[in-house]
């Protein structure tokens, strides 16, 4: 018997069915430590650290290499190996489509008020991003903590003369920041609201996008410097809103307005209730600064073991032709502004968005609570697409009915109470979703054919040459 050529062998040895088990139980075990890796630290870690990651896309493509040469060591097919072939392009389609979702597909977050219209999501990943003075050049740079050198690292921004320093980075951090009265600062108020549900307490801070303005449920909370303030608290008798007005002479003013219910004006007294008709609530304000000036400290902290609930922070400045900034510590979501040169930069730490091929606005949103409870039952969102290439359309989104719409598929996720209503969305693109369905597709029809039509073609013809046996013409001896 001639020797096999080296060619041959290794196309033996590529597609022997013992290399094929080898890699599905490698993949199986993969897919069982995964599983219990996500338990333990978040979906986030274990797509991070498994799913998308080059040796696991390696494995699928090495079986996808396997199942390939197990079906040309079979050649030249015949007819009665048709499901056997149709069952393996099946699975070498299913691996297709599995590697361009992993690789082209997206998983992004959506939260839109009620009336707001938005086109970008938040991916689940970590950026710096940089706006120089002007805003007239912004850069962002994905960041992995966990993964940082301990040295410095720095990052060019493109189209501008400067250099983003990363300086130190923590996993998990914790961030304390207090308020006192200081020269240059603004208006700030800590507040306690009392309840039959317990109490809470917070800061607000006049002319901080952040903290100006705080949901509390059903219950908004306003600060502003300046009588302009006054008639905003005034806004929609419909709502639950209370408005602190700070005037330059230093005294602090209450505007209410409620539901259900008479509203109210008045001055604060420090440590004096104010009574509101917002079911027994009461709003105790222990502290007024008129001028309060923020200092903040962050320290490393042990890290919980769910990676969604890290707060992880980097402290970075700038460096350029005009020398450097200050060095700024910023947690996760932060954006800070820093002199730089002879203008303010921004600095954000924050996911990284993606635009989308069209804008989705949140028209109505709807929450069912289960009877005696605040437990939401269900709850459904109707949002109105605006697509320049199609046009506009009118969607409801709800907990088992998903909008698909230009492959991108949109979850109603979760919600905030508050007025408006927040609604949020997770957002899902996997490209490779229809080569998926046709390889099931194929696997089911090879798998059908080889256990039943298989036996069906084979007993009609064992039935066709019975009948062609008894036709023919005996013959004697």
């Amino acid at each position: 018997m001639p020797a096999k050529s080296s060619s041959l062998r290794i196309a033996d040895t590529l597609g022997s069915l013992r290399l094929g088990v080898a890699l599905i139980a490698a993949l199986g075990a993969a897919c069982v430590l995964a599983t219990f890796y996500e338990s333990r630290h978040g979906t986030p870690a274990a797509q991070r650290d498994f799913y998308q990651t080059d040796w696991f896309a390696a494995l699928l493509v090495l079986l996808g290499v396997n199942i390939l040469f197990a079906v040309i060591r079979k050649y030249p097919w015949s007819r009665h190996q048709a499901g056997f072939l149709i069952a393996h392009v099946g699975i070498l389609v299913l691996l297709a489509g599995s590697l361009v979702s992993l690789r082209l597909g997206l998983d992004g977050r959506l939260a839109l008020y009620e009336g707001e219209e938005g086109d970008r999501l938040s991916l689940p990943a970590k950026a710096l991003h940089v706006a120089l003075p002007g805003h007239q050049v912004h850069a962002s740079f994905p960041l992995d903590v966990a993964r940082l050198p301990r040295t410095e690292r720095r990052l060019e921004v493109a189209g501008g003369s400067a250099t983003l320093v990363v300086e130190e980075a923590l996993s998990h951090a914790r961030v304390s920041e207090t308020l006192e009265e200081g020269e240059g600062g603004a208006p700030a108020v800590h507040f306690v609201l009392q309840g039959s549900f317990g109490g809470h307490d917070a800061w607000l801070v006049a002319g901080d996008p952040d903290r100006a303005h705080l949901d509390f449920g059903p219950v908004a909370f306003d600060l502003h410097d300046g009588d302009d303030g006054a008639r905003d608290g005034q806004e929609g008798a419909a709502a639950n809103r209370l408005a602190f007005v700070a005037a330059a002479d230093g005294t602090l003013t209450y505007s209410l307005t409620a539901r259900k219910g008479a509203g109210s004006r008045g001055a604060v007294v420090p440590g004096r209730p104010i009574d509101t008709p917002w079911m027994g609530m009461q709003v105790v304000v222990d502290r007024y600064l008129p001028s309060a000036v923020a200092s903040r400290s962050v320290t490393p902290a042990a890290a919980p073991a769910a990676e969604e609930r890290r707060v992880p922070a980097v402290r970075v400045r700038l460096e350029g032709p005009h020398g450097r900034s200050r060095s700024e510590w910023l947690a996760w979501n932060d954006a800070r502004p820093v002199p730089f040169g002879e203008g303010i930069a921004t600095l954000a730490f924050r996911a990284p968005e993606v635009a989308l091929p069209f804008s989705v606005r949140l028209l109505d949103f709807k929450s069912e609570k289960y009877p005696g409870s605040d437990r939401a039952a269900a709850y459904e969102s109707r949002v109105r697409v605006e697509d320049p290439e199609r046009g506009a359309s009118e969607h409801v989104v709800s907990m088992n009915r998903p909008l698909r719409y230009r492959g991108y598929v949109f979850f109603q996720s979760s919600f905030v109470e508050g007025e408006p209503m927040i609604s949020v969305f997770s957002v899902a693109r996997a490209p490779g979703l229809p080569l998926v369905y046709l390889g099931t597709t194929l696997i089911s029809l090879g798998l059908a054919w080889m256990f039943y039509l298989k036996r069906w073609f084979a007993g009609r013809q064992a039935v066709r040459a019975l009948n062609e046996r008894s036709a023919s013409p005996s013959t004697a001896c």
